[in-house]
């Protein structure tokens, strides 16, 4: 198959994956929707009762398991913790043909019924297992020639509370015989009392964003805009300011030659000194920028993970959002940085408002500069 030909494909589906879908908030009619207690488990239980094997199992022998059941409302805990969800998550049980439809009905199962959040770059904050139920699965099930490939094994950390996972992957679109390379993302999800409560995948919505070549033959349905979520800073958290950070320092935290630094705009920059140059020549130019954090900077020693969103501080003082990022470090044996990635959504940063922000906010950052480190395959 041609590379136009895929892509034309590829732009076709995911017409059906980006349009916006209606979310089933409560039901007018009046009626209750049914509430499934799962076996085993009693409400805000915070231990593991099962392994993630038995859950799993005993989930897929459930009759009526893979049936979409967008009325379903859970409301005992699954008795799994952090490190069991997300072993039944990526259980090789649902690998087989047929059993995707099961896995996503088990990822809603896991959202707390209220006070929960699922969040996705593109179609922006769910919140409660219900709304959470109602886009997750039909959206899912829409893009079933898509892989989520993991760049990186899986981490679980110790947040005090219930646990963090973060996993990071990357999306390959599957056509025939070609896998064509999506954006990478990564997603933190936060474990509460036998709950997910904070569910947050962030990846650059930017090139499903591109319209198609003109030899592609295709009309490429336009997606929603990026959403405007409405974020609030960790207080127990210091924000970063990008002018008082020493990144020369943080440099000297890699691994010097097998080390690399992944960010959405500029790709990925291999070993120490590379990066510290990039580090030094871009974020000097990026005006008076703040990051807030919207959650804890956890750190078990081997992975890191923090949370913000990019605030532009303008010259009276008001803060303008840019963008929302997750970061990720790794380290080796040796305690030295051999990955970074820096997580976040292109196209807010393409939005004249926001782009006007970031020059109010002193931003000197040219296509010249983007073009000197990022390296086109």
């Amino acid at each position: 198959m041609s590379e136009t030909t895929a892509y034309g494909q590829l732009t076709h589906r995911t017409q059906a994956i980006l349009r916006p879908r209606p979310v089933m908030q409560s039901d007018p009619s009046g009626h209750r929707p049914r509430d499934y207690a799962r076996p085993l488990t009693d409400m805000g239980v915070s231990v593991v009762t099962v392994s993630a094997d038995q859950f799993v199992e005993k989930y897929i022998a459930t009759p009526g398991a893979a049936d979409q059941d967008l009325d379903r409302v859970v409301t005992a805990s699954s008795g799994l913790d952090a490190a069991g969800m997300l072993d039944a998550l990526a259980h090789p049980s649902f690998t087989e043909p047929g059993r995707q439809a099961i896995a996503l009905q088990m990822m809603s199962d896991f959202m707390a019924p209220t006070g929960s959040i699922y969040y996705d770059a593109i179609y922006g904050a769910f919140d409660g297992q219900v709304a959470v139920r109602n886009w997750l699965i039909p959206t899912m099930a829409s893009i079933d020639f898509i892989e989520f490939v993991p760049t990186a094994p899986p981490a679980v950390i110790d947040d005090g509370l219930g646990g963090t996972s973060v996993d990071e992957w990357q999306m390959f679109a599957v056509i025939g015989d070609d896998r064509m390379p999506l954006p990478k993302g990564v997603s933190v999800r936060r474990y509460r009392d036998g709950w997910i409560t904070w569910a947050c995948d962030v990846y650059d919505t930017g090139p499903f964003r591109l319209p198609p070549p003109p030899e592609a033959g295709v009309d490429a349905a336009p997606i929603p805009e990026w959403p405007r979520t409405v974020w609030h800073r960790d207080p127990e958290v210091p924000e970063t300011v990008a002018a008082s950070t020493d990144f020369a320092a943080d440099a000297d935290e890699f691994h010097p030659t097998d080390s690399a630094y992944h960010d959405p705009i500029f790709g990925e920059i291999r070993g120490r000194e590379a990066i510290r140059t990039w580090l030094g020549d871009i974020m000097g130019k990026v005006g008076n920028m703040m990051f807030e954090p919207l959650g804890p900077q956890l750190d078990d020693g081997t992975t890191s993970v923090s949370e913000w969103q990019q605030m532009a501080v303008q010259p009276d003082g008001t803060r303008v959002f840019m963008t929302r990022g997750t970061s990720v470090r790794r380290r080796g044996a040796d305690g030295l940085v051999t990955y970074a990635a820096d997580y976040f959504d292109t196209a807010s940063l393409m939005d004249p408002d926001v782009q006007a922000a970031a020059l109010a906010a002193g931003s000197t950052i040219t296509g010249d500069d983007i073009a000197r480190y990022r390296i086109v395959a």
